[in-house]
Formats: structure tokens, C-alpha cells, sequence
């Protein structure tokens, strides 16, 4: 299966590789003339988000979030990027649609190339960035209905490890979610403070507040969730204590109504001379109708007390 793919339109190439092999990345440095540190890192495994200038092109390398709908797990994947004027090349393992789509749509559209293939390569790279960050939301939205459906099970009678093991991922999540994006409002700016007149960004004005502005915005509702999640693991930790004192209160005074109770027949039980009961005639009924008297009376006096 071929994992290398280009479009060329009006002196701009864009090549897509789908597999982080050796041999796809030894192809694009011959081609393009990459340097060999690049190329390592652009292996597995992945590297921390950052920007760097070269002689003759930049080098980004961004994460991403993938949500796995199965497990409900959010993960993250790389994608590295090299840009030049005339070329974007896009490192990645295949697993964002978003790319993929709007590679596929470059590919077999006429009106996509005319649009998107103007101007110098950075055009292709803010298109793509932009479209990448704005498909985060409808995760962000999927984040915000577990956290609504978890604080819902938050008061109904669940087992304390099934709401433990909700919680646990949900904050696993959201930390997963935090670090892939933190660096990309960093690797923005500083493509902008760095870019040089060859990437004619100026042109693309637009793109660079958009960008800001969705960056800004993902953020914020992380923000948001991670006060959320935590609001609702200190609840959840709130309501498991209160369970646990019920169960413990409930289990005291089963003792000390069991412990008396258990050493009045146990005395009226000994067969001695003199022991009270023993011998009588429905000695048996006396001494149970006097243990459930003292039982209804303590009962009574914890009532009183407001200890139940």
C-alpha cells in the first residue's frame, strides 16, 4: 500500500505521507532535502510539540486528540509538518480524518486547488490547521456530555467503583486532552515571530486570528472541564465518605445492641445454683422476651438521641 501522495498546483506541492516508516521519510529528505535530526524525530515515539527554523524550510510538530469511541479513551497522535513557500509536507500515522478529508478534497477538486494552492504554501498549512483545530469542538462537546451524565449518576444508588472508574476517566481525559493541545498556541506565534517574507503570512491575516481564536477558545473550555471534574471527584469523594459513616453507624450500633444483649443470655444461660430463671418453668421465653425489651429499649433511647 503506497503511503506517499502529493498535489502540485501552481509551483505549490503538497506531499501527505500516512505511515511514519523509515523508508517514506528517507524518500521526502532526498526529495526536499531535509535535514537528518528532522527526520529522526519524526519517527516514532512522539516528540513534544515545537517549531523550528531551517536554512531552507520550518519544521512544526503538533498533537492531536483521537477519540476512540469504543473504550471512550481519548488518546492523541503526531503529525510533523514541514513548510516552505513552495512545499508543505505532512508526517502522520493516518488516524486524522480532518486531514485526510481535506487532502482527498485538494486531490479531486479543481476549485479546492485553484482556491487553496494560491499563493505561497502557508496557505495550504493555515487551511489545514484551521480545519484540524475546528474539528476538537465536537470532541469538547462529547467531553461536556460525560461530565453532565456523570454529575447525573452522582446522586443515584451506584456502585462506588463503577462511578470511581467514570470519574478516573474522565480526569484521565482531560489531562490527555490539556497536554496535546497546550503547545499550539506557543508553535503559532511563534511561526508568525519567526516567518519569513518566502511564507508572505501577512496575506494571511485571516487565518492567523482565526487560529488564535480557536486555540483560545479549545483552552478555555478545558479550563472549564477540568474545574468540572475536579468539582465532581470532591463531591463523588463527599458522598463516598458519607456512605462510608452511614455504614459504619449502622454497624456500631448493631454492636452495642448485639454485645449487651449477648452477655445477659449468656449469664442467664449458666447453669449455677441461684442463677435466676434456670430451672423455671418458661425460663426459655422470659429471658428472649427480655432481650427484646432491651433491644426496643436501647432502640428507643438511640432514637431519643438522635443517633438514628
Amino acid at each position: 500500500m503506497k503511503h506517499l501522495h502529493d498535489i502540485s498546483h501552481g509551483g505549490v506541492v503538497w506531499v501527505n505521507v500516512t505511515k511514519q516508516g523509515e523508508k517514506e521519510l528517507r524518500e521526502i529528505q532526498q526529495r526536499f532535502g531535509l535535514l537528518e535530526p528532522d527526520i529522526k524525530e519524526s519517527l516514532p515515539p512522539f516528540q513534544r510539540p515545537k517549531i523550528v527554523k531551517r536554512g531552507s524550510y520550518y519544521f512544526l510538530v503538533l498533537q492531536w486528540p483521537v477519540f476512540d469511541r469504543d473504550s471512550r479513551k481519548l488518546g492523541f497522535t503526531e503529525v510533523d509538518f514541514f513548510l516552505s513557500g513552495q512545499f508543505l509536507l505532512t508526517v502522520h500515522d493516518g488516524k486524522l480524518v480532518p486531514l485526510g478529508e481535506f487532502f482527498a478534497e485538494c486531490a479531486k477538486g479543481a476549485t479546492a486547488r485553484a482556491n487553496y494552492f494560491a499563493g505561497t504554501a502557508a496557505h495550504l498549512l493555515l487551511e489545514l490547521l484551521s480545519r484540524l483545530l475546528d474539528s476538537i469542538f465536537p470532541i469538547l462537546l462529547h467531553v461536556n456530555d460525560d461530565i453532565t451524565r456523570v454529575d447525573r449518576m452522582l446522586f443515584r444508588k451506584l456502585p462506588p467503583r463503577e462511578l470511581a472508574e467514570e470519574i478516573l476517566r474522565l480526569k484521565t481525559n482531560t489531562v490527555t486532552f490539556r497536554r496535546t493541545m497546550q503547545g499550539h498556541r506557543l508553535v503559532l506565534d511563534r511561526l508568525i515571530r519567526y516567518a519569513g517574507r518566502e511564507l508572505d503570512l501577512g496575506s494571511y491575516q485571516h487565518y492567523l486570528n482565526d487560529l488564535r481564536e480557536f486555540a483560545g477558545e479549545i483552552w478555555q473550555m478545558l479550563e472549564s472541564q477540568k474545574e468540572s471534574i475536579n468539582a465532581l471527584h470532591e463531591t463523588s469523594e463527599s458522598l463516598l465518605a458519607m456512605r462510608t459513616n452511614e455504614i459504619m453507624k449502622t454497624l456500631t450500633i448493631i454492636a452495642v445492641l448485639t454485645f449487651p444483649l449477648t452477655l445477659l443470655a449468656t449469664v442467664l444461660a449458666v447453669r449455677a445454683r441461684g442463677t435466676p430463671l434456670v430451672g423455671w418453668p418458661g425460663g426459655f421465653w422470659i429471658i428472649l422476651a427480655l432481650v427484646i425489651l432491651g433491644a426496643g429499649g436501647m432502640l428507643g433511647l438511640f432514637k431519643k438521641k438522635g443517633w438514628l
